[in-house]
């Protein structure tokens, strides 16, 4: 597959894109740790926020009060979900086993 060539001003484009997107994605994973936006907040926008829908499942799982990246992984082996995984590709019974298995845990 052949490399695009970009132009000075494409690739500068593009640069300032990226370092909004992970900017974006930072506060967002704060603010879960943070407890300002739930996880029902972060599921119910997962298909319509371009932001939220390219994070990956285990990340946003990681930033959740409480869940590090064993507690992670396991939730995530038990809904069956793969480890690469994001959320705009999780299904319906995948979204409703963890919303099963984080009730009593996080908001």
């Amino acid at each position: 597959m052949p490399v695009p060539v970009l132009t000075n001003e494409q690739r500068v484009a593009a640069s300032a894109k990226a370092v909004e997107v992970r900017t974006k994605r930072a506060k967002l994973r704060r603010q879960l740790k943070d407890s300002e936006i739930t996880f029902s907040e972060i599921l119910s926008v997962a298909d319509s926020d371009a932001i939220v829908s390219g994070m990956k499942v285990c990340s946003i799982l990681e930033a959740l009060p409480g869940i590090g990246k064993v507690k992670a992984a396991t939730l995530m082996e038990t809904c069956g979900i793969a480890q690469s995984r994001r959320m705009k590709g999780l299904g319906t019974s995948q979204v409703a086993s963890l919303r099963k298995a984080l009730v009593g845990r996080v908001r």
